[in-house]
Protein backbone atom coordinates (compact mmCIF):
# COMPACT_ATOMS: atom_id res chain seq x y z
CA UNK A 1 0.00 0.00 0.00
CA UNK A 2 2.73 2.63 0.65
CA UNK A 3 4.05 1.85 -2.79
CA UNK A 4 1.38 2.66 -4.19
CA UNK A 5 0.91 5.65 -2.54
CA UNK A 6 4.76 6.86 -2.66
CA UNK A 7 4.18 5.96 -6.74
CA UNK A 8 1.11 7.91 -6.93
CA UNK A 9 2.56 11.16 -5.10
CA UNK A 10 5.67 11.00 -7.88
CA UNK A 11 3.36 10.99 -10.84
CA UNK A 12 1.18 13.64 -9.44
CA UNK A 13 4.18 15.49 -8.87
CA UNK A 14 5.65 15.09 -12.42
CA UNK A 15 2.71 15.42 -14.26
CA UNK A 16 1.35 18.31 -11.71
CA UNK A 17 0.74 20.43 -15.28
CA UNK A 18 -1.74 17.99 -16.59
CA UNK A 19 -3.64 17.47 -12.98
CA UNK A 20 -5.91 20.60 -13.86
CA UNK A 21 -6.44 19.73 -17.12
CA UNK A 22 -9.30 17.99 -18.58
CA UNK A 23 -9.26 14.15 -20.18
CA UNK A 24 -8.28 14.69 -23.60
CA UNK A 25 -5.47 17.14 -22.51
CA UNK A 26 -4.56 15.01 -20.02
CA UNK A 27 -4.34 11.55 -22.21
CA UNK A 28 -2.10 13.70 -25.17
CA UNK A 29 0.16 15.42 -22.85
CA UNK A 30 1.13 12.20 -21.10
CA UNK A 31 1.25 9.97 -24.61
CA UNK A 32 3.44 12.60 -25.58
CA UNK A 33 5.55 12.14 -22.35
CA UNK A 34 5.86 8.80 -23.42
CA UNK A 35 7.04 9.51 -26.75
CA UNK A 36 9.66 11.94 -25.62
CA UNK A 37 10.76 10.66 -21.76
CA UNK A 38 9.81 6.58 -22.03
CA UNK A 39 12.39 6.02 -19.28
CA UNK A 40 10.85 8.47 -16.79
CA UNK A 41 7.16 7.10 -17.53
CA UNK A 42 8.59 3.48 -17.70
CA UNK A 43 10.21 3.89 -14.15
CA UNK A 44 7.10 4.61 -12.94
CA UNK A 45 5.13 2.33 -14.40
CA UNK A 46 7.28 -0.76 -13.02
CA UNK A 47 5.74 -0.01 -9.73
CA UNK A 48 2.34 -0.43 -11.30
CA UNK A 49 -0.55 1.09 -13.67
CA UNK A 50 -0.57 5.17 -13.30
CA UNK A 51 -4.62 6.58 -13.51
CA UNK A 52 -5.46 9.57 -14.79
CA UNK A 53 -9.61 11.00 -13.94
CA UNK A 54 -10.19 14.11 -15.71
CA UNK A 55 -11.89 17.27 -14.36
CA UNK A 56 -15.13 17.24 -16.38
CA UNK A 57 -17.07 20.48 -16.11
CA UNK A 58 -20.96 19.51 -14.94
CA UNK A 59 -22.83 17.71 -17.48
CA UNK A 60 -19.91 16.69 -18.91
CA UNK A 61 -18.52 12.89 -18.99
CA UNK A 62 -15.47 11.89 -16.63
CA UNK A 63 -13.14 9.65 -17.98
CA UNK A 64 -10.91 7.60 -16.33
CA UNK A 65 -7.45 6.80 -17.67
CA UNK A 66 -4.93 3.85 -17.04
CA UNK A 67 -1.46 3.60 -17.88
CA UNK A 68 0.13 0.27 -18.28
CA UNK A 69 3.35 -1.28 -19.23
CA UNK A 70 2.87 -4.41 -20.93
CA UNK A 71 6.39 -6.28 -20.96
CA UNK A 72 5.81 -7.40 -24.68
CA UNK A 73 5.68 -6.02 -28.43
CA UNK A 74 3.27 -3.81 -29.57
CA UNK A 75 2.04 -6.28 -32.07
CA UNK A 76 1.05 -9.03 -29.21
CA UNK A 77 -0.55 -6.45 -27.48
CA UNK A 78 -2.92 -5.24 -30.33
CA UNK A 79 -4.18 -8.66 -30.74
CA UNK A 80 -4.79 -9.41 -27.38
CA UNK A 81 -6.47 -6.73 -26.69
CA UNK A 82 -8.72 -7.18 -30.23
CA UNK A 83 -9.20 -10.84 -29.57
CA UNK A 84 -13.00 -11.20 -28.41
CA UNK A 85 -13.04 -14.76 -28.86
CA UNK A 86 -11.30 -15.20 -25.99
CA UNK A 87 -12.19 -12.32 -23.57
CA UNK A 88 -14.12 -14.71 -21.64
CA UNK A 89 -12.24 -16.53 -18.75
CA UNK A 90 -9.75 -13.70 -19.49
CA UNK A 91 -11.62 -10.67 -18.41
CA UNK A 92 -13.58 -10.43 -15.15
CA UNK A 93 -17.65 -10.17 -15.36
CA UNK A 94 -17.42 -10.71 -19.08
CA UNK A 95 -20.26 -13.50 -19.33
CA UNK A 96 -20.03 -13.00 -23.55
CA UNK A 97 -18.23 -11.02 -26.24
CA UNK A 98 -18.72 -11.12 -29.91
CA UNK A 99 -17.70 -9.89 -33.35
CA UNK A 100 -21.11 -9.17 -34.86
CA UNK A 101 -19.90 -7.42 -37.90
CA UNK A 102 -16.39 -6.27 -39.80
CA UNK A 103 -16.67 -3.58 -41.73
CA UNK A 104 -12.35 -3.51 -43.20
CA UNK A 105 -11.44 -1.87 -39.99
CA UNK A 106 -14.22 -1.06 -38.53
CA UNK A 107 -15.99 -4.06 -35.91
CA UNK A 108 -18.83 -4.40 -34.69
CA UNK A 109 -18.79 -6.11 -30.68
CA UNK A 110 -21.50 -7.05 -28.42
CA UNK A 111 -20.59 -7.00 -24.86
CA UNK A 112 -22.29 -9.55 -22.16
CA UNK A 113 -21.04 -8.27 -18.54
CA UNK A 114 -21.94 -9.34 -15.18
CA UNK A 115 -21.62 -5.83 -13.26
CA UNK A 116 -20.98 -6.21 -9.83
CA UNK A 117 -20.07 -3.71 -7.25
CA UNK A 118 -21.06 -3.40 -3.50
CA UNK A 119 -24.62 -4.15 -3.13
CA UNK A 120 -25.20 -3.62 -6.58
CA UNK A 121 -25.66 -6.65 -9.28
CA UNK A 122 -26.71 -5.97 -13.00
CA UNK A 123 -26.41 -7.42 -16.09
CA UNK A 124 -25.14 -5.23 -19.26
CA UNK A 125 -25.57 -5.95 -22.82
CA UNK A 126 -24.50 -3.38 -25.28
CA UNK A 127 -22.47 -3.08 -28.82
CA UNK A 128 -19.47 -0.96 -29.42
CA UNK A 129 -18.32 0.57 -32.58
CA UNK A 130 -14.74 -0.67 -32.87
CA UNK A 131 -12.33 1.60 -34.93
CA UNK A 132 -8.99 -0.76 -35.48
CA UNK A 133 -5.92 1.53 -36.33
CA UNK A 134 -3.08 -1.66 -35.67
CA UNK A 135 -1.16 -1.81 -34.19
CA UNK A 136 -1.76 1.48 -32.81
CA UNK A 137 -5.22 2.30 -31.33
CA UNK A 138 -8.38 1.13 -30.75
CA UNK A 139 -11.56 3.65 -30.31
CA UNK A 140 -14.89 2.70 -29.70
CA UNK A 141 -18.61 4.19 -28.95
CA UNK A 142 -21.80 2.59 -28.12
CA UNK A 143 -24.22 2.14 -30.35
CA UNK A 144 -27.28 -0.06 -28.81
CA UNK A 145 -27.57 -1.69 -25.82
CA UNK A 146 -29.13 -1.32 -22.59
CA UNK A 147 -26.39 1.46 -20.99
CA UNK A 148 -26.55 4.99 -22.71
CA UNK A 149 -23.12 5.61 -22.99
CA UNK A 150 -20.16 3.76 -23.67
CA UNK A 151 -16.87 5.76 -25.49
CA UNK A 152 -13.24 5.20 -25.10
CA UNK A 153 -10.04 3.75 -26.55
CA UNK A 154 -6.48 1.62 -26.38
CA UNK A 155 -3.41 4.01 -27.43
CA UNK A 156 -0.15 1.61 -27.62
CA UNK A 157 3.48 3.40 -27.58
CA UNK A 158 6.48 0.68 -28.47
CA UNK A 159 9.45 1.11 -26.53
CA UNK A 160 12.84 -0.49 -25.81
CA UNK A 161 13.56 -1.53 -28.92
CA UNK A 162 10.24 -2.86 -29.73
CA UNK A 163 10.68 -5.24 -26.69
CA UNK A 164 8.00 -3.47 -24.49
CA UNK A 165 4.41 -1.30 -25.04
CA UNK A 166 2.75 1.36 -22.89
CA UNK A 167 -0.78 1.56 -23.13
CA UNK A 168 -2.95 4.25 -22.49
CA UNK A 169 -6.47 2.30 -21.89
CA UNK A 170 -9.24 5.60 -21.31
CA UNK A 171 -12.64 5.20 -21.02
CA UNK A 172 -16.22 6.46 -19.93
CA UNK A 173 -19.11 4.21 -19.20
CA UNK A 174 -22.94 5.88 -17.78
CA UNK A 175 -24.00 3.09 -15.49
CA UNK A 176 -27.48 5.20 -14.59
CA UNK A 177 -29.47 2.93 -17.24
CA UNK A 178 -29.03 -0.03 -15.43
CA UNK A 179 -31.90 -0.31 -13.26
CA UNK A 180 -33.70 1.73 -10.72
CA UNK A 181 -31.09 1.33 -7.68
CA UNK A 182 -28.02 2.22 -9.35
CA UNK A 183 -30.23 5.09 -10.53
CA UNK A 184 -30.93 6.02 -6.78
CA UNK A 185 -27.41 5.11 -5.19
CA UNK A 186 -25.64 7.71 -8.13
CA UNK A 187 -28.46 10.40 -7.37
CA UNK A 188 -27.58 9.97 -3.89
CA UNK A 189 -23.70 9.64 -4.27
CA UNK A 190 -22.74 11.09 -8.19
CA UNK A 191 -19.08 10.16 -6.90
CA UNK A 192 -19.79 6.96 -7.29
CA UNK A 193 -19.86 6.91 -11.10
CA UNK A 194 -15.89 7.89 -11.33
CA UNK A 195 -15.50 5.23 -8.19
CA UNK A 196 -17.13 2.76 -10.54
CA UNK A 197 -15.21 3.47 -13.69
CA UNK A 198 -12.17 3.82 -12.04
CA UNK A 199 -11.95 0.46 -9.97
CA UNK A 200 -13.74 -1.40 -13.32
CA UNK A 201 -11.34 0.17 -15.74
CA UNK A 202 -8.15 -0.36 -12.89
CA UNK A 203 -9.23 -4.32 -12.88
CA UNK A 204 -9.52 -4.75 -16.84
CA UNK A 205 -6.15 -3.05 -17.59
CA UNK A 206 -4.74 -5.30 -14.96
CA UNK A 207 -6.41 -8.85 -16.39
CA UNK A 208 -5.20 -7.52 -19.97
CA UNK A 209 -1.77 -7.22 -18.33
CA UNK A 210 -2.03 -10.86 -16.74
CA UNK A 211 -3.08 -12.05 -20.55
CA UNK A 212 -0.24 -10.73 -22.20
CA UNK A 213 1.87 -11.96 -20.14
CA UNK A 214 0.44 -15.41 -21.03
CA UNK A 215 -0.83 -15.53 -16.95
CA UNK A 216 -4.53 -16.45 -18.42
CA UNK A 217 -5.89 -19.85 -20.13
CA UNK A 218 -7.34 -19.60 -23.44
CA UNK A 219 -10.83 -20.82 -23.57
CA UNK A 220 -12.52 -22.15 -26.38
CA UNK A 221 -14.84 -19.60 -28.05
CA UNK A 222 -18.26 -20.19 -28.04
CA UNK A 223 -19.81 -20.95 -31.08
Amino acid sequence: MKKGVIWLAAAAAMFSSVATARAQSNSSIVEQFAVTSPAILQSLLQKGQLIFIDNAKPGEPQFVTVITLFDAPIDKVFSTITDYDHYVGNIPQTTEVRVTKKQGNTWFVNYKIEFKFSIIAEHANYTLKQVLDPPKSVTWTRTAGNLDRVEGSWRLISIDNGEKTIAFYREYTDISSLGFLVRYMLEKQPVLNTAISTSSALVYAKAMEKWVDGGNKQPTAKK
